[in-house]
């Protein structure tokens, strides 16, 4: 069974690595259709990190579109030298975009002209709350075992239904749903916790249920 999930999620890593390979390809070979595919795909993850990390939301929003721009542009010019790692070659650009803001750095990303059709950046104040909320559910997913949250990423962010996530992962539909179950309540618990914001995420991983 334990090398039945070894090859389970190395396939399913397998299987991101090579999709952004593909992706970061099209970008370069100036693919319109690509670029608004990475922006859907790392708008909301890259506003999150900067949210937690600054706990400005207005701030937040602004440097995301920064970041976002920047990252496009890196990508056209060829500077992602390993394809596969785009996720955190994306996640460090927004962390120097944070970190240039608040050594009172002025960046200028040079001129790029997006997608018409790219989704909405602003963030109202309005929402501040419930992005707060999902910051903290990302910070409880990080503390779960690896297979819960291969399971929780799979249903969450790839939409994918317990027996597809069963099947690539060559588990039972139900290990997967009561393991999904387990994890989804964990997080939902860590976010309603009246210390969460000032406990460990990480010290809630060996907590009995």
């Amino acid at each position: 069974m334990s090398s039945d999930l070894t090859t389970g999620a190395a396939s399913s890593s397998q299987e991101a690595a090579l999709e952004n390979e593909r992706l970061v390809g099209s970008i370069l070979a100036g693919e319109r259709q690509a670029e608004l595919t990475f922006a859907l795909r790392y708008m909301r993850p890259v506003k999150a990190m900067l949210l937690a990390r600054s706990r400005n939301p207005d701030l937040a929003a602004d440097l995301s579109q920064d970041a976002m721009i920047e990252a496009l542009c890196a990508l056209r010019r060829g500077q992602l030298r390993e394809p596969a790692k785009l996720t955190q070659f994306v996640i460090a650009i927004a962390r120097n975009v944070l970190n240039s803001h608040f050594r009172g750095e002025v960046r200028r990303p040079e001129s790029l002209e997006l997608p018409d059709n790219l989704p909405d950046l602003s963030f109202s104040a309005e929402k501040a709350q419930e992005q707060e909320r999902e910051t903290l559910a990302l910070n409880a997913i990080s503390s779960l075992e690896p297979l819960d949250r291969t399971i929780l990423r799979m249903t969450l962010i790839d939409g994918l239904k317990p027996s597809v996530i069963a099947e690539r992962l060559r588990l039972n539909p139900e290990v997967v749903r009561q393991r999904k179950l387990r994890a989804t309540r964990r997080v939902i618990d860590f976010v309603r916790s009246p210390s969460q914001t000032d406990c460990n995420p990480h010290s809630i991983a060996g907590q009995k249920k």
